[in-house]
């Protein structure tokens, strides 16, 4: 006989739905999207020459990948271009909590870039080719105030790439255009505690898009300046994952599916300069907005398998990102790039979590290329310096009752190597 379930059998129902609605959108939006040696979701470069200064590129496009920050870049190119990019990233995380302390288990995560540009004739270049966003990986084995006797695994991984096509065009002979569009994918794999809550999720993913436009304006011989406007990625609801919760450690139920409602990442807009000084030595210098505000970093809608549906603020704030770099030619073969890259933290101490991958707000970088009439090869390393956030005492997150006692802590190491093909 099928015995029906009392009204306080259904709301208990309903809470173990919400714990893990809280768990997908906080293990989501806390760290989505987040790779590291990056500011925020940007990496700091895509190929190895911008990364080598700073990650300075709208104003000097000097990689079939730079099409993917400023479409414009394209028109200079006037033969068939292939560019590829390679970060491999050492991030060394470490995690403090009011019983103990934990080390992320991750020991290097691979950025992949490739980048191709076509000319079709004079004027009119097209281009494509495949971005890897982030890469964040996070894992722990440590103790929580709920589950003071035993370990719990947290942690993390979340991709994001895109495929884009893109066209410039040399519309005088000192100002080049450039428009294109992408399409992104989103994955994501979370396991999170809050508070008696322990959470999973299996898998889940979402597809998106959005556009790009740029312009590269040649002032003098010598001075160039770059513009670029990149939309927001519009992603429907990210859900597919299969999620299971458990109530202070004991036997794992499931929860069937979770979805966070019509996911955006933010919208970015760059400016930049670069200057031939003489004919070894070139400056440049970049600004970049990202307009987290405006985007799921704020604020989602969490859906359920009920019929309503929950707004979380997140409470990300835009950021601002400052480059500068330089390049000098060695000989006709040679050439060595530093740089510095600086950004502005959105995250606050409200918002300190396991899984969070804190933004390293200092980078340095360096790199050497090696170039021929139809090829070049080049590597480099960047340096994030070493970053740390404390929580205040409480937390934003619900149910986060020791996050605002805890503690994150990450350097960030990254090498650099990138090679190229002309026809």
């Amino acid at each position: 006989m099928t015995v029906p379930c009392p009204i306080t059998c259904r709301r208990r129902q309903q809470a173990r739905r919400g714990a893990f609605v809280l768990g997908l959108a906080l293990g989501q939006l806390l760290t989505p999207a987040q790779s590291f040696a990056t500011n925020g979701t940007e990496p700091i470069g895509l190929g190895q020459p911008d990364r080598a200064r700073g990650g300075v590129d709208v104003a000097v496009g000097d990689s079939a990948l730079s099409q993917f920050d400023n479409p414009s870049s394209l028109a200079k190119w006037r033969k068939t271009q292939l560019d590829f990019g390679l970060q491999l990233a050492f991030p060394q995380v470490h995690w403090r909590g009011p019983f103990g302390s934990a080390d992320s288990e991750i020991d290097v995560i691979p950025l992949f870039n490739f980048g191709a540009a076509f000319p079709v004739n004079d004027k009119l270049t097209i281009g494509g080719g495949f971005h890897t966003k982030s890469g964040l990986i996070n894992r722990y084995n440590f103790r929580h105030v709920l589950f003071p006797l035993q370990q719990r695994r947290v942690g993390a991984d979340v991709k994001n790439a895109s495929l884009s096509l893109n066209a410039g065009y040399q519309l005088t002979e000192r100002l080049a255009v450039g428009v294109g569009g992408r399409l992104e994918i989103l994955t994501a794999k979370v396991s999170k505690v809050l508070g008696p809550m322990d959470v999973e999720l299996s898998h889940g993913e979402a597809y998106g898009g959005g556009f790009q436009v740029g312009l590269t304006y040649q002032v003098t011989d010598d001075v160039t300046l770059g513009a670029a406007y990149r939309s927001p990625t519009w992603f429907g609801d990210v859900s597919g994952g299969r999620a299971q919760a458990s109530l202070l450690g004991m036997l794992p139920v499931p929860l069937g599916d979770g979805r966070l409602r019509d996911f955006r990442l933010p919208q970015k807009v760059t400016a930049g300069a670069a200057w031939d000084v003489t004919d070894r030595l070139k400056l440049m210098g970049e600004v970049r907005w990202i307009n987290y505000s405006n985007s799921s970093y704020k604020s989602v809608t969490v859906g359920t398998a009920l019929p309503i549906g929950v707004k979380l603020p997140l409470s990300y704030q835009d950021q601002w990102v400052f480059a500068t770099g330089a390049e000098y030619k060695l000989d006709d073969r040679w050439t060595l790039g530093v740089g510095y890259n600086y950004g502005t933290n959105p995250i606050s101490r409200e918002s300190v979590n396991a899984i969070t991958s804190i933004l390293a707000k200092h980078h340095a970088t360096v790199g050497l290329r090696y170039e021929q009439d139809n090829w070049w090869i080049g590597a480099g390393y960047i340096l994030g310096f070493s970053e740390s956030m404390e929580g205040k005492g409480h937390s934003r997150i619900p149910f986060g009752i020791d996050y605002g006692l805890s503690r994150v802590e990450q350097i960030q190491h990254s090498i650099v190597l990138g090679v190229g093909f002309s026809f």
